[in-house]
């Protein structure tokens, strides 16, 4: 009898445990939908943002073929946008060659990251945070042969942010609209926009902190997309350590503000932090 008391204790405090499993996971599947479903909302903010300022200065806020700013510009994003990118590049029949693209560039010698020292735990080396350093002004892997962009439809809020929520003229060659000059581009004021990013960010860290921390795009992309493989990689020490570098802080422009900040001589640890 006591082996059979001891049995069904067992079973029970099994079921307790399977349905608060379920539970969990039912929750952090609704709350992931509502996380992609915020991101959809923001690239609409983002998408009315641009189309406001080609209303405004008669002139498309980008050259198809252009690819200067990507040829300078390895994206840093967050990982609810790589999983959100996953999602989209399926669909659209597009994620085998983007992994493809991500994992050449993780396991690519590259002169700028040299250091192979394993994931950063806490702070970086001096030496891999010069790296990294390096490596963002470095070209994209999903830039093609062609300068467009392969994963243009899920590309980081850093790309749509660029000449559309924040004026770069001094790097962007596209010809000047009305109201415009050589030495002056328009730019879409945002601070609704802004305000509802910084919320979302907000809400994502509350459901998931995980959710929210940064990294190249590419290395987030291909652990989004092929988790497993990229695990191994990192434990065989086959990918730099500034291609992995994960941070909690924001380090990307998005807003005309940090520009002028940056501009006016600001660290620039305190202008990625302006909300």
């Amino acid at each position: 009898m006591p082996k059979l008391l001891a049995y069904q204790s067992f079973i029970q405090c099994f079921y307790k445990l399977k349905l608060k499993v379920e539970r969990k996971m039912r929750e952090t599947f609704d709350e992931m939908i509502e996380a992609l479903k915020g991101m959809h909302l923001i690239h609409d903010g983002f998408r009315e943002a641009d189309q406001a300022l080609k209303d405004k200065i008669g002139v498309e806020t980008c050259i198809s073929g252009c690819g200067i700013c990507c040829k300078n510009n390895t994206p840093f994003a967050k990982i609810i946008e790589s999983i959100n990118s996953i999602s989209v590049l399926t669909g659209q029949g597009k994620l085998k060659r983007a992994l493809s693209l991500a994992e050449g560039w993780l396991l690519d010698h590259s002169k700028e990251a040299k250091t192979y020292e394993g994931r950063p735990v806490n702070l970086a080396s001096p030496q891999v945070h010069s790296e990294w350093l390096k490596l963002r002004q470095t070209q994209c892997p999903f830039l093609q042969d062609n300068m467009q962009c392969l994963v243009h439809d899920v590309r980081p809020l850093a790309c749509r942010a660029y000449g559309v929520t924040f004026e770069e003229h001094d790097i962007c060659p596209r010809k000047p609209g009305f109201g415009e000059t050589l030495t002056q581009h328009c730019y879409t004021k945002s601070d609704e926009l802004r305000k509802f990013v910084n919320r979302y960010w907000d809400q994502c860290h509350e459901w998931k902190s995980e959710w929210t921390v940064g990294g190249f795009f590419p290395t987030l992309l291909f652990r989004a997309g092929n988790e497993k493989k990229f695990r191994e990689y990192v434990a065989n020490n086959q990918i730099a350590s500034a291609k992995i570098v994960g941070l909690d802080t924001e380090v990307s422009l998005l807003w005309q503000p940090q520009i002028e900040m940056l501009r006016a001589g600001m660290s620039p640890d305190l202008v990625t932090s302006y909300r």
